[in-house]
């Protein structure tokens, strides 16, 4: 691995990272296998977050409004450690809020609707009881689930997290743990945007590569 990866010294993903993989919208494995093992220098960039700390302000008081105690962005910072696999997931909901026995999480999206934010959120409600950071907030229960998008709210009940969404996340961190990282699968799409710079990726296309050349 060229030097402009430093090695980690145990595997570390964000839940952002895995949601996508579960929602399918990437297909290159080995990209966010190489990010698990290595750190690479952070890319610039260009996102403008006013929008989104707008909606979050807003959402926060309102929850206050109606009795909730409210939680946002850096409070809720967490590292869950893996139990049957030695790595830490990081993640930050935008949002914790509780009242008496009834905790919601919630998590506030600007852009258009993807099925990688329902599974961030069911992430977020299966780690943030047992993390060190916010298990006190929960006592063990899952949260109820909540995504706020400009033009309404999702919620998403706690038996969402179910047998069949731990077995999928289970497999994905087997995958991601393995001494052997996966065959990469280059695409103009998702080479365009890969945080794996090319230098440590021998088979990723550039900017304009014709894939049928």
């Amino acid at each position: 691995m060229p030097t402009q990866a430093q090695k980690r010294f145990n595997p570390y993903a964000t839940v952002t990272g895995i949601a996508e993989l579960l929602a399918t919208e990437k297909d290159c494995l080995n990209a966010l296998w190489q990010r698990t093992h290595y750190q690479f220098e952070k890319q610039p960039s260009t996102y403008d977050p006013s929008e989104h700390e707008e909606m979050m302000i807003q959402r926060a008081v309102q929850l206050q409004n109606e009795g909730f105690t409210v939680y946002v962005e850096n409070q809720n910072s967490f590292k869950y450690q893996g139990q049957m696999f030695d790595i830490c997931v990081a993640g930050r909901p935008d949002i914790i809020a509780i009242k008496d026995d009834w905790a919601v999480v919630e998590d506030i999206k600007t852009g258009k609707r993807k099925d990688s934010h329902k599974m961030q959120v069911l992430l977020y409600m299966s780690m943030l009881p047992f993390a060190p950071e916010t298990k006190s907030m929960f006592k063990g229960h899952i949260p109820h689930g909540r995504l706020v998008y400009r033009d309404g709210i999702l919620d998403i009940p706690k038996w969402y997290v179910n047998e069949q969404f731990r077995q999928r996340l289970q497999q994905l961190i087997a995958m991601l743990c393995n001494s052997q990282p996966p065959n990469p699968k280059p695409s103009d799409w998702e080479c365009r945007y890969c945080k794996v710079p090319s230098v440590c990726c021998s088979v990723k296309m550039s900017r304009g590569t014709d894939l049928f050349a």
